[in-house]
């Protein structure tokens, strides 16, 4: 599982297309930092705060599932892999866990960019570390939500272009009919676009207005990680 891992990171290291959309996704954070620290007195605890809080960015993760799950799909070489030799199981697992790992990467060098254009404006700020981590480790989970969709979208229809267009379109529709129809309690759960807008209640003793996404979160990326495992397994090559 560890060498499939340490596979994984040795060949996005080497992709050009993960290198261009790290500059892409680096520069609309730079941009909206910028634009955040000529409206107002920007620090560099601020501007991490408002990074997290921007729906907007929400994007970023579609890629990078396309470049770690869906590879070996648009490549054709999920069969060449497996029988190398490595079981079905070890495969999804280190898939999810290197997506694990690449999500919680992702996102430190998005808030690493806001926080050093923050710093320029106004200095670092009163930094409250713990409540920094909760709020990451809670960002990590909503953000994982997305990363289920869109493997078990591939899974079922083994299309990577189905699985990239369901993975945003879901969640966009999820929003749009939470404020069509706000009164229906199940949206409060499974809105994490609206969710990532309430971050900022989050502290290291309390999930704020939170609670609730992160609930549906949770039972989102165990539940739906469990199908995933099985489907995976049951899957003709």
């Amino acid at each position: 599982m560890i060498n499939l891992m340490r596979a994984d990171f040795y060949r996005l290291r080497h992709s050009r297309a993960l290198l261009i959309w790290e500059i892409l996704i680096g520069g609309v954070t730079a941009a909206k930092t910028i634009d955040w620290g000529l409206k107002r007195n920007l620090t560099g605890w601020l501007a991490v705060r408002l990074v997290n809080n921007s729906a907007s960015l929400f994007i970023w993760l579609l890629p990078l599932v396309m470049m770690v799950v869906g590879h070996d799909f648009s490549q054709g070489l999920l069969k060449d892999t497996l029988t190398m030799g490595i079981s079905r199981c070890r495969y999804f697992l280190s898939k999810m866990a290197t997506m694990g790992l690449i999500t919680l990467l992702q996102l430190l060098m998005v808030q690493l960019i806001a926080f050093l254009g923050g710093v320029i404006f106004g200095g670092a700020g009163p930094v409250q570390w713990a409540d920094w981590l909760a709020q990451l480790l809670v960002y990590v989970v909503i953000a994982f939500t997305e990363v289920t969709t869109i493997t078990l979208v591939l899974y079922w229809s083994g299309s990577t272009t189905a699985a990239l267009a369901v993975g945003f379109l879901a969640l966009l529709a999820i929003a749009i009919l939470h404020v069509q129809f706000g009164h229906i309690s199940l949206f409060a759960y499974t809105d994490w676009m609206l969710a990532i807008n309430r971050l900022t209640t989050v502290h290291s003793n309390t999930l704020g207005a939170m609670m609730k996404p992160v609930i549906g979160a949770a039972a989102l990326v165990i539940g739906g990680g469990i199908v995933n495992g099985l489907r995976f397994e049951k899957m003709s090559l």
